[in-house]
């Protein structure tokens, strides 16, 4: 049986991440970059997927944590004879510190010190090649390090401990020893894609690339200018934000796995190691928010690049260096996290037609605009392209905000997104007087929008919003027309909506996206994170700030020890589900905080934050 998904911490380079859980075992990595093949995937299948293990020989006990200010994981042992400390991250420095010797693309470094007592541990080093399907053969090179090779691919594992330690087969490496304190043991799984591999020193400097490392990440997270309620959940938050990172592109995926369940047992199990536009203005409004000026032009680099690869329409999703074709495959051979099959690789929404995202993405640059004085001509007219399409196609139908694999509708919110679109698009214009912005069709078909939406986006018997046009039924997206702007969260039919949405769609004080409608799949799903934190939002501010902190407090109560969220949790269980850790869900938790913040300090009689 798989461990629960908050046993595990998030560790990563911004180009490449590790799950690590609080057993010492490194169970899901793909390496060189977050789509490639996984290299340990024992979270899918323990017996064939791989994994990199350290843990102490008899009986333990162990917590996780994140070092303060970094994404360095500590998981400290005890034993009956001491305790001990295992530290793990992939290896960071600064452009200065790169300048200085010679480094792999990618090393995931692991120390081991006795903190009290000696503790003898059980290292179990299990490579596998593409998702497990495969056997690398292990070379043992002695004081070069145990070696295998994969396609351009070189992998090394090195250690301080003497060779003769390991006992080494074809297929695995163990060893084991004894940490006294005062004692370290350190290894190191470097990755480089040329021959000969670059081989990081060890002995002498390991412990000081850990140093570096954490030293890095303090520097990074200091950055962060926030100040408000929820300090520390929103740094934690921006920090797996920045996880989720690709450097090289700028591009942020949506979360570092696939085919973990929405379900337990389903088949509602993707591959979410892709960028979605979905996600694009409130990460941007997050980035600006937050001071992250440099990771907001890397972003919004990345969007005008990737967008322009497609153009004059927008794809759903893109891989990290802006690919359209992300081609859906079953990974057979491989049983899924707790026995939920099929794992998938690849994604099929990149086939589907969704209106929302050219608002999102107009959103998103209209968010961005502050730090820009002037647009380039050819993103201008790419721009007012997006405005043009908008006008053409925001009558048609969609699959939707949630990638509804069944009939297309034409969903509510869709519309919505078309109306921000032209409205930011003529704002856009407005503030760098674009003279060929055709600013009557926008606004004129702007109008249109609204008119539709009001008469056949609300259903006047029932007071609320639907998901669909003359539906009468509710989904959580309704609950951004106040965070986008559409109107405000105190109107009268966005009340009546939020009501309606709260009765439909709550459970043990957690919220579900949607619930009875055909998505073209089998089985259910869990209460989704990011609609949640919207509730909390638009709950603040419409003048129910308690019954928003409630929600919120509730929402924290179900993230990891290390603070990280998933997609989704299991109202019943409180069990975290789908991909994990999701940046959707912390960007989410983020701009709830803010707004939580922003109603307190309006407030001359402050309520009490526990």
């Amino acid at each position: 049986m798989a461990l629960p998904l908050s046993d595990y911490a998030l560790i990563g380079n911004a180009r490449a991440a590790a799950l690590v859980c609080n057993t010492g075992s490194v169970d899901w990595c793909c390496l060189p970059e977050f789509d490639s093949p996984a290299i340990f995937a024992a979270l899918l299948d323990d017996a064939r997927g791989g994994y990199f293990s350290i843990r102490p020989v008899g009986k333990y006990t162990s917590r996780q944590r994140y070092l303060e200010g970094t994404n360095v994981v500590e998981t400290v042992f005890e034993t009956a004879d001491g305790q001990a400390r295992l530290l793990d991250a992939f290896t960071v420095q600064t452009e200065e510190d790169k300048t200085r010797a010679l480094f792999p693309d990618h090393e995931l470094l692991r120390v081991v010190e006795a903190v009290s007592g000696s503790i003898t541990f059980r290292l179990e080093y299990v490579p596998r090649t593409y998702y497990g399907k495969n056997t690398p053969r292990l070379q043992d090179r002695k004081r070069l390090g145990i070696h295998f090779a994969w396609h351009e691919n070189i992998y090394t594992l090195l250690s301080t401990l003497e060779p003769g330690q390991f006992a080494i087969t074809e297929s695995m490496a163990t060893a084991a020893f004894t940490v006294a304190p005062g004692a370290q043991v350190s290894f190191s799984l470097s990755y480089s894609s040329q021959s000969p591999a670059v081989l990081p020193e060890l002995r002498e400097t390991g412990f000081q690339r850990m140093i570096q490392s954490i030293n890095y990440w303090q520097s990074w997270s200091s950055r962060c200018r926030y100040e408000g309620l929820y300090k520390e959940e929103v740094l934690r938050s921006v920090l797996a934000l920045k996880l989720l990172t690709h450097a090289p592109s700028g591009a942020i995926v949506a979360a570092p796995t696939t085919s973990l369940p929405e379900e337990l047992g389903g088949e509602r199990n993707w591959d979410y190691r892709y960028c979605w536009l979905r996600d694009a203005s409130f990460t941007i409004r997050v980035l600006v928010k937050l001071g992250y000026t440099e990771e907001a032009h890397a972003y919004m680099n990345w969007i005008l690049h990737a967008t322009r690869l497609t153009r004059p329409k927008l794809q759903v999703v893109y891989s990290v260096f802006g690919h359209a074709s992300l081609k859906e495959q079953v990974l057979g051979w491989l049983t899924g996290y707790q026995n939920s099959t099929p794992v998938r690789i690849g994604n099929g929404a990149d086939k589907q037609f969704q209106l929302d995202v050219y608002g999102e993405v107009l959103d998103a640059v209209h968010a961005y605009a502050p730090l820009v004085e002037v647009f380039d001509r050819d993103t201008r007219k790419f721009l007012l392209g997006l405005g043009q399409i908008i006008c053409r196609s925001w009558q048609q139908p969609d699959n939707g905000i949630w990638e509804i694999r069944a009939d297309l509708a034409l969903h509510t919110h869709s519309k919505v997104m078309a109306w921000v679109g032209l409205d930011r698009l003529l704002k856009l214009a407005r503030k760098y007087k674009w003279e060929d912005a055709p600013v009557q069709k926008f606004s004129e078909t702007k109008d249109r929008i609204r008119e539709s939406i009001e008469e056949a986006g609300y259903n006047q018997e029932l007071q609320t919003y639907t998901r669909a046009f003359r539906g009468n039924d509710v989904d959580a997206s309704l609950l951004t027309l106040p965070l986008v702007g559409y109107c405000p969260a105190s109107a009268e039919r966005m009340r009546s909506t939020t009501k309606m949405i709260c009765q439909q769609l709550l459970k043990h004080k957690l919220l579900y996206r949607y619930r009875g409608v055909t998505d073209g799949l089998e089985g259910g799903e869990g209460a989704f994170g990011i609609c949640n934190f919207w509730l909390v939002e638009v709950l603040a501010r419409s003048g129910e700030p308690e019954q928003a902190r409630e929600l919120f407090d509730t929402l924290l109560k179900h993230a990891s020890p290390a603070g990280l969220l998933s997609e989704e949790i299991d109202p019943e269980t409180g069990a975290l589900l789908g991909n994990y850790p999701q940046g959707f869900t912390h960007i989410g938790l983020i701009n709830a905080a803010l707004a939580l913040n922003e109603v307190y300090q309006q407030q001359e009689q402050p309520y009490a934050y526990k």
